[in-house]
Order: C-alpha cells, then structure tokens, then sequence
C-alpha cells in the first residue's frame, strides 16, 4: 500500500495562511518541531494546518506528538504526525 496516494496535500493557500499566522518553529530535546502562532490566531485551526504541512512535506522519518502554542504562551493544541514512511509499521508486524 502507497501511503503517499493516500495522504491529504496541503494547498498554496494552506502554506500561506500557517505562514501568515506562524511567529516561529521550535524544536524539541528529540529534534521534534513544534510551532508558536501569533496570538489572536484559532490553536484549533492551526493545529491541523502545521500536521497536513508537515505530513506533506515527510521530512521527519518517524510518528510523534506536536503541538501548536500560542505566542503568549497560555494555550496550546496538540496533533499526532503519522509519517507514512514506508517502513513505518515494519517493527509492529503490519509490514511482512
């Protein structure tokens, strides 16, 4: 099975808008990014914008839990990235 034909793309518009909104990417002790948005900006919105880019872009090799936090820092919303790499699963007896 081909995770990629499966996978959802992120369009231009959804690039800019998480661009527009975005103050800064911030990455985790295990080199994981997680994203600041602009205050006055929805957490709940943004969310699955930064998975559906990061998803798209399939530069991290592995699944993992991120979040977005708003840049004062007083809410943050959470979101799973599943890579769809090909050997993703491998280990867990989904691939043989």
């Amino acid at each position: 099975m081909d995770n990629q034909n499966k996978a959802a793309r992120a369009s231009q518009a959804d690039h800019e808008k998480f661009e527009q909104g975005l103050l800064e990417t911030r990455w985790t002790e295990t080199g994981e990014p997680f994203y600041v948005i602009k205050d006055g900006n929805d957490l709940n919105e943004f969310a699955p914008l930064a998975k559906l880019i990061l998803e798209d872009e399939q530069a991290i090799a592995h699944d993992f839990t991120s979040k977005v936090v708003s840049e004062s820092g007083e809410q943050e919303v959470s979101f799973e990235y599943k890579s769809g790499w090909f050997l993703e699963g491998l280990g867990e007896g989904e691939i043989e």
